[in-house]
């Protein structure tokens, strides 16, 4: 099992049209605080293993961090978990940032 690179547009089109997709937010819990995508939920590795439990492994999981490196890390530990659709968005959280704000002007 691998994961998948996405740009940010693809990853907004998919949130939008996917029903059960799972959003992490990898960066620090001070960054998702201040701001982070609408809907996703803040991963950390203590709380990995919880959501493992919980995501039904053939929704889409979709993982973003500061700028594309630290989610693929959290994404091939999805896929190695055996979960058949994850995805890490290329560019991070600026990039999904500002691919929504383009596709709600």
């Amino acid at each position: 099992m691998t994961y998948h690179c996405i740009p940010a547009a693809e990853a907004v089109a998919l949130i939008r049209v996917e029903p059960g997709v799972a959003l992490f937010d990898v960066r620090d819990l001070a960054s998702y605080r201040r701001a982070h995508i609408d809907g996703a939920a803040h991963l950390a590795e203590d709380r990995f293993f919880a959501w493992t439990r919980r995501l039904d492994k053939a929704a889409p999981v979709l993982i973003y961090c500061y700028h594309g490196n630290a989610s693929k890390t959290y994404a091939q530990m999805f896929a190695d978990f055996h979960f058949t659709r994850v995805f890490s968005i290329d560019g991070g959280y600026p990039a999904l940032e500002t691919a929504f704000a383009a596709t709600e002007a």
